[in-house]
């Protein structure tokens, strides 16, 4: 009982810091969407803009219930660590250093995997209009987007934390490092804006996924469905096949 206590009383604590988050994202949407808006017009994925005001409303009120639903799933994950059933430590020593210093990389990967085959599952016919319809409602996307899920395709995403931390052992500072790259990783996919250079797509940084990539998804519906990484796209051929040439398409406007 007494850790049922302690958890709850973190909640406006965890609450407080992932509103803190979400102040990111406002800043992000106003320094390129308002404040250097025709500065970067040229940097725009899809030409023609049809954000609205409706539109984003309804992208901060979707964002409260995925902030509300994020805030329980880090008091799950503190409880169980309180009650000794998970395995994730702070003392560096605890564990072999691997887990520490390959701990990231590992679980980025792992979170990159879990996320194509339940975004698939996710546009399945039978599932898609209950959950993740909400999120496809945003087909010109842009940073308020990014949070903008139904409740439960929040904690679905991200449950595969729980299974993980109660088999293997998982560095504290690298699971922290892993939700905040997620969180800035999803606010470039859903910026609306290509911030990445010409010559991405023909270095090794064309493993990644772009602002374009995750752009497409949502123009053009069933491909593109990696999240960190194009490795599953190409493994399985849902790449939409002009997704470079969308790139390289977008970086020749961003010059003139």
């Amino acid at each position: 009982m007494e850790a049922v206590k302690e958890t709850l009383s973190l909640l406006p604590q965890v609450f407080g810091q992932s509103l803190m988050n979400y102040v990111i994202i406002i800043v992000v949407y106003l320094v390129i969407w308002k404040l250097f808006k025709k500065r970067f017009k040229n940097w725009r994925i899809q030409i023609k803009e049809r954000v609205n005001g409706k539109q984003i409303k309804s992208e901060i009120i979707n964002s409260l219930f995925v902030l509300s639903v994020s805030t329980v799933f880090v008091l799950i994950i503190y409880f169980l660590k309180s009650k000794g059933y998970t395995k994730i430590y702070t003392d560096i020593k605890e564990y072999p250093r691997f887990f520490a210093y390959f701990g990231f990389l590992v679980f980025l990967l792992i979170d990159d995997t879990w996320f194509y085959w339940i975004h698939r599952m996710l546009h399945h016919p039978k599932i898609y209009k209950y959950v993740h319809r909400v999120h496809h409602k945003s087909i010109d996307v842009n940073p308020f987007t990014s949070l903008s899920f139904h409740w439960a395709e929040a904690f679905i995403l991200t449950f595969w934390v729980i299974p993980i931390s109660l088999l293997f052992p998982i560095y504290l500072p690298a699971l922290i490092a892993l939700q905040l790259y997620g969180f800035l990783d999803n606010i470039k996919s859903h910026l609306g804006y290509e911030f990445f250079p010409s010559w991405w797509n023909k270095s090794f940084g064309k493993i990644m996924t772009s602002s374009t990539h995750h752009n497409m998804h949502h123009s053009k519906f069933n491909g593109n469905y990696g999240v960190h990484f194009r490795i599953w796209d190409k493994l399985l051929g849902t790449e939409f096949k002009d997704y470079e040439q969308e790139f390289d398409k977008i970086q020749s406007r961003k010059k003139s």
